[in-house]
């Protein structure tokens, strides 16, 4: 087992630059670096909870290891999700990004509550793609253990995708590839289709603005955002309003509503982005999947 130093991401960043100036290999990751010469692990500790380990010792751990930790301790004997090799394709679809250019007035965010944990919840790390429904491995009880920690519970997702690791030797990057006994390719390409019919109805509603699991819509008139609230609500997909207010978008990621701003804003960076859209039309196929998988998830009343 490796000696592990919890440390501030100041250090992290320190020994970082310090492994890459010895030239010495090294993984490395948003918030841990691991040296395989000496079996040194280096954590960032701000990102840390004490949490149960799998012999029930409470012990300080990144989101990332509590989430695969909650993952074998569902599935311990688990060697592989069940996909083929043609499946691995489905890791190629991404998040739904909407930019309808430049805008100014009064905005408002929307944002889905806990939106990976609220999807995958109801699905199965064997989730069979398209749109199957049932599985060996259903997910709820996990996402209830993780329910209070957003980055472990989107950590989920994120090792369910996984495929390969980031190395360095001296400052060369090296991807790594990586055996991963959770990689699930049909739950990562359900999580995404579900997010992609969300954001074709936010965008029928007025959206000017998607990404991922956020939408910025025109606060006035409020008939456009209230009718997408309205339709998550009925739907049984929690929202919340992240900010509102006076507010412009300048470019992609680049946006000010209210008190709030995005770093490219702060950066008083003016590029303006042409409008863009990777969103997929799920509508027909996707609602009464989601309907199905929900009636499911309560029959097991987890």
């Amino acid at each position: 087992m490796a000696e592990r130093y919890f440390v501030t991401g100041q250090e992290i960043r320190q020994v970082m630059r310090h492994l890459q100036n010895e030239g010495t290999y090294f993984l490395g990751s948003t918030n841990s670096i691991y040296v395989p010469q000496g079996k040194l692990k280096y954590i960032d500790k701000s990102v840390c909870k004490n949490w149960p380990d799998l012999e029930g010792q409470i012990r300080l751990m990144p989101p990332g290891e509590a989430a695969r930790t909650e993952m074998i301790r569902e599935y311990p004997e688990l060697k592989r999700v069940g996909w083929l090799p043609g499946h691995i394709k489905l890791l190629d679809q991404r998040s739904p990004l909407f930019y309808d250019g430049p805008q100014i007035g009064k905005l408002i965010y929307i944002d889905l509550e806990a939106a990976y944990s609220q999807i995958y919840r109801n699905l199965w790390l064997d989730t069979p793609y398209p749109r199957g429904l049932g599985g060996q491995y259903p997910l709820a009880t996990i996402a209830h253990r993780l329910k209070d920690w957003k980055i472990a519970r989107n950590s989920v997702i994120g090792i369910a995708r996984s495929t390969t690791l980031v190395a360095y030797r001296g400052t060369r990057r090296i991807t790594v590839k990586t055996k991963n006994r959770f990689l699930a390719p049909g739950l990562w390409a359900t999580v995404q289709s579900l997010l992609h019919w969300i954001a074709c109805q936010a965008i029928e509603c007025g959206a000017v603005y998607v990404n991922t699991d956020g939408y910025i819509f025109y606060l006035d008139p409020p008939e456009f955002w209230l009718q997408f609230t309205e339709w998550l609500t009925g739907q049984g997909i929690a929202w919340s309003t992240r900010v509102e207010g006076k507010g412009e978008i300048v470019s992609w990621n680049n946006y000010q509503i209210g008190p709030f701003r995005t770093q490219s804003h702060k950066l008083n960076l003016t590029h303006k982005s042409r409008s863009f859209t990777n969103v997929r039309n799920q509508v027909p196929k996707w609602a009464g999947y989601w309907s199905n998988i929900k009636r499911l998830q309560a029959s097991r009343n987890v």
